[in-house]
This record gives C-alpha cells, sequence and structure tokens, in this order.
C-alpha cells in the first residue's frame, strides 16, 4: 500500500476519533433535526465509503491484469 493510500484511509478514522473533542459536534445541537454527534457519524460513515473506494481504485492491481501472449501460449500448449 502506497503512502497516499494510507493518508485516504486514515482520514476518516481521524474523523471518528476526533468527534469527542470536538465542541461543535460533541453537544446538546440539533443538525437537521437529528443530533449532531448522529450526523457526524453518518457523513463519516459516507466519507469511510469513499475514502476505501478511492484507495481500492487506485490501487495497483497486477493480478487483474490481461495475461500476456506468453501467458496463453504457455496454457495452450498444456
Amino acid at each position: 500500500m502506497k503512502p497516499k493510500h494510507v493518508v485516504w484511509a486514515c482520514v476518516p478514522v481521524l474523523g471518528f476519533f476526533a468527534t469527542p473533542f470536538l465542541p461543535f459536534v460533541n453537544g446538546p445541537h440539533l443538525w437537521f433535526g437529528l443530533p449532531s454527534v448522529l450526523v457526524w457519524a453518518v457523513l463519516w460513515t459516507v466519507g469511510t465509503t469513499v475514502a476505501l473506494y478511492a484507495v481500492e481504485r487506485s490501487a495497483d492491481h497486477p493480478h487483474d491484469a490481461a495475461p500476456s501472449t506468453a501467458d496463453r501460449a504457455e496454457e495452450a500448449a498444456r
């Protein structure tokens, strides 16, 4: 895993862990008629999904590459 992938994956985790230390989230506030902590958690849950999708799309997958001509010839010889 490349360092940029680690950063993408760590951002949502830091958002979740920061929740109790952020006064605008951890208080008796309502956002969109819901408790702020609930909205914050839902936003970071969606953010986690987006971050993991970005990591998966940008990661190298050499085993998914199309087989080379030599590989196909070797399989045909079997």
